[in-house]
């Protein structure tokens, strides 16, 4: 028995010596690292936005760092964010289920319940579901909005975020007017000279389960269903003819095709082999087209879940990844970015890379940190969200711009039931989505002095 317990503190010994090794190692490497310094011009006669060894470069060659935000919460909906939810949350005597604030609190809301919903209100019949949609859209995100976000922020990039219901029916065959939307919304951002991220947020299925990819249920169907798997890629051979075929005009201001937001086999899983190949399913399918966009990829979470680009032959291509610091009441952001830049050295592709989500909640520091944590590293960011609609007091770190409903809302329960409310109702709550009802706060002058130390 001695022996037995010599030996196991003496292996616990070891761990802890290699553990204690590996965050030297950790530490010294995000210490020292520096990106290889890139060509700042480069030959291109694309006319699209290329990627070549570690940076982007304009359709005039010239070195390109994107920077901006994400206008999400628009064609999908997320509970936590929205105007809409179906009924509040209750407890077992009826009552609402509030938090320590006095808010009311609200389950999981994805677009596929917001769309069955509207379609299925008896009070709404007869209304068109597309007009009813295009009602909230246009309130959301207005031409006002993409000013703002270009001479008030002084951002360069959206990325947005689409549904496949955008693209195909429901019965997975594509829609006649598909692109009706989605151009006008790029047509918006060309007029204001901002990039565009077309970011597939939910794909047929659900890629990862999560309520943001549309679909109830936290399955990642897409993986296991030939079907939807088939309509993911027609969804991209559209996009990728319309933009380089039909559409050129605007093509130019895509910056890159991001294949699929947050990709993981399994719900709550890891981007894995599986997706890998249908990356490059999706990537031979776009250049078989003539279309020469950079198509990003996106691995969850870290580094090491995206494979070396050479071992699929993929070229001007982008990694995406997400950057969510949970622990950040816990953890220094300091020790997280050392986290990361650990997963870098491990997996230190010659790529591009976009950090297409983050906050950094409401700490100033960490901000100013992680801002110059990208740009030493020619990182490209969009940070979550333009806007977010919330039930509490607070001004939201997780959005730009936040709508406080509890102000300009008589009722208790203040987010509309999209199953229940009359034509009037519906219209008053898109329009209380609009910017000028929002208020401002951390990350809005965050980015105040970020567009003055340019």
């Amino acid at each position: 028995m001695g022996r037995f317990l010599k030996f196991i503190f003496s292996s616990i010994g070891i761990l802890l010596l290699l553990a204690l090794l590996m965050v030297g190692i950790a530490c010294a490497h995000s210490l020292t690292y520096q990106v290889p310094k890139q060509d700042t011009k480069i030959e291109n006669s694309t006319g699209l936005v290329q990627a070549s060894g570690r940076a982007l470069y304009d359709a005039d060659g010239n070195i390109l760092q994107l920077y901006g935000v994400n206008a999400g919460q628009i064609l999908l909906q997320e509970g936590w964010m929205g105007a809409f939810a179906t009924e509040a949350l209750r407890n077992e005597d009826g009552s609402y289920v509030k938090d320590d604030g006095g808010n009311i609190q609200y389950p999981e809301f994805t677009e596929a319940e917001f769309r069955k919903a509207l379609k299925e209100n008896p009070n709404l019949q007869g209304y068109d579901l597309d007009a009813l949609l295009r009602l909230y859209w246009d309130a959301f995100m207005t031409e006002e909005d993409f000013r703002i976000i270009k001479e008030e922020l002084q951002l360069n990039t959206i990325r947005f975020p689409i549904y496949y219901l955008n693209i195909l029916n429901e019965d997975l065959t594509p829609r006649e007017d598909a692109f009706s939307y989605i151009d006008w919304f790029i047509e918006q951002a060309a007029k204001n000279g901002l990039y565009i991220i077309l970011d597939l947020h939910g794909a047929p299925g659900s890629q990862n389960g999560y309520e943001h990819s549309g679909e109830p249920g936290h399955t990642a169907g897409l993986w296991t269903n030939q079907s939807y798997l088939d309509a993911t890629a027609r969804i991209w051979d559209m996009i990728s003819k319309h933009y380089t075929n039909e559409r050129p005009d605007l093509g130019k201001w895509i910056a890159t095709y991001d294949l699929l937001n947050e990709p993981t086999y399994t719900y709550k899983g890891n981007t894995t082999r599986e997706c890998w190949d249908f990356f490059d399913r999706l990537y031979d399918l776009i250049r078989e087209n003539g279309d020469k966009h950079v198509i990003t990829m996106s691995g969850c979470w870290d580094f090491i879940h995206l494979p070396d680009p050479n071992e699929y032959g993929w070229k001007n291509v982008q990694y995406q990844y997400h950057w969510y610091n949970w622990e950040h009441e816990r953890i220094p952001f300091s020790v997280f970015f050392i986290f990361k830049d650990f997963f870098n050295l491990l997996r230190n592709y010659d790529v591009p890379v976009l950090i297409g989500e983050f906050t950094f909640f409401e700490d100033r520091d960490a901000w100013a940190a992680g801002l110059k944590f990208f740009d030493d590293r020619y990182y490209s960011w969009t940070l979550w969200n333009y806007k977010t609609v919330v039930t509490g007091w607070w001004t939201s770190s997780w959005g730009v711009y936040t709508c406080q409903l509890q102000f300009i809302t008589e009722n208790e329960d203040v987010k509309c039931n999209p199953a229940t409310c009359t034509y009037e109702e519906y219209v008053a709550a898109c329009e209380k989505t609009r910017t000028e009802n929002c208020v401002t706060g951390t990350v809005y002058e965050v980015l105040q002095e970020y567009a003055r130390s340019k």
